[in-house]
C-alpha cells in the first residue's frame, strides 16, 4: 500500500505496531490478537480509503498521484484542476513512456519521463504553486513513477 501510495504510512505504521505486539509474545491470545487486528485494520482503514478514492473520483494509480500534488490550501476549483493534471499526466505516460519495457534502464527514457512531468505539472493552478513546489513535486512525482512502472504494462497496480 505505501509503495502504491506514499501518502499512505499511517497504515504501514498501524501494521508494524501490530506486527511489533505478536512477535512480543507467542502465546495463542497474542497470536488471535495480531489476527483481530490485521482484521480491524483491513476493515476500518482500507474502506475509508477505497471511498476516498470513490468519492475523489480517481482510480488507486491517480489518487496516488493527485496525493502528491495536493495542497491542503486549494480551493474545490483548483483541486478540480490537480485531479486533472493528475489524470492526464498518468495517462500520457503510460501511452508513451511507460509501455516501453525496461524504461529505466534507459537515460534518455529517463530524462524523457522527468521532462513530461514537468512539463504537466506547469498546467498545476499558477496562483496555489510557486517553482520551488512544482520542482519538488516533479521529483516527487518522478520517484513514484520509477518505483511503480517496470514498463511494457507492469506497474505496482497490475497491468494497464
Amino acid at each position: 500500500m505505501v509503495k502504491q501510495n506514499p501518502i499512505r504510512l499511517e497504515f504501514y505504521e498501524k501494521y508494524k505496531t501490530i506486527i511489533a505486539e505478536y512477535n512480543a509474545g507467542k502465546d495463542i491470545q497474542a497470536v488471535q490478537k495480531a489476527f483481530d487486528d490485521l482484521c480491524d485494520l483491513m476493515e476500518d482503514d482500507l474502506t475509508p480509503e477505497q471511498e476516498r478514492s470513490l468519492r475523489e473520483g480517481l482510480d488507486e494509480e491517480t489518487l496516488a498521484i493527485y496525493d502528491i500534488l495536493k495542497k491542503p490550501s486549494l480551493s474545490a476549483e483548483e483541486e478540480k484542476e490537480v485531479k486533472k493534471v493528475a489524470i492526464e499526466t498518468l495517462a500520457r505516460l503510460k501511452e508513451e513512456k511507460l509501455k516501453i519495457e525496461r524504461w529505466q534502464e534507459s537515460t534518455q527514457l529517463k530524462s524523457q519521463v522527468k521532462v513530461m512531468i514537468k512539463n504537466s505539472l506547469y498546467w498545476l493552478p499558477t496562483n496555489a504553486y510557486i517553482n520551488d513546489e512544482l520542482s519538488n513535486m516533479s521529483l516527487l512525482v518522478y520517484q513514484h513513477v520509477y518505483a511503480n512502472y517496470q514498463g511494457a504494462g507492469n506497474s505496482t497496480y497490475g497491468s494497464f
